[in-house]
């Protein structure tokens, strides 16, 4: 039987909806609860993010995407109906996200597989 650091467990009060949503998110994750929420403490004390930060990224990221596909269909519009338009900027934009996108995902910290291991891309 293999030993282990782990000799403290702690209580945690949480609803049924708290519950559902964090094994939700620990399933999408590819792990399981513990393992999940173990991973959150472990990142937040590393100080490599405060728990809601990546939530608020991605929302930043999806608010300024939805912009861009607003700007595009505008565009679309405006062509279709036998106006001119010229789609330079907005797809210089698009551009400019997209590598964002890029980068915020490439910096993203691989999701905890089941046991607490990481899983990383190799840099090429």
């Amino acid at each position: 039987m293999a030993t282990t650091d782990r000799l403290h467990s702690f209580r945690v009060r949480a609803s049924r909806a708290d519950l559902a949503a964090w094994e939700q998110a620990a399933h999408a994750a590819g792990t399981n609860r513990t393992a999940w929420l173990r991973a959150l403490a472990a990142d937040a004390s590393a100080g490599t993010r405060h728990p809601g930060q990546l939530a608020d990224e991605i929302r930043s990221l999806r608010r300024e995407l939805s912009a861009c596909g607003n700007n595009l269909n505008q565009i679309a519009h405006r062509l279709n109906g036998g106006g001119h338009a010229d789609p330079s900027a907005a797809l210089d934009r698009l551009g400019n996200l997209m590598s964002e996108v890029s980068d915020f995902l490439h910096d993203a910290h691989a999701p905890r597989r089941k046991g607490g291991s990481r899983t990383r891309r190799q840099s090429q």
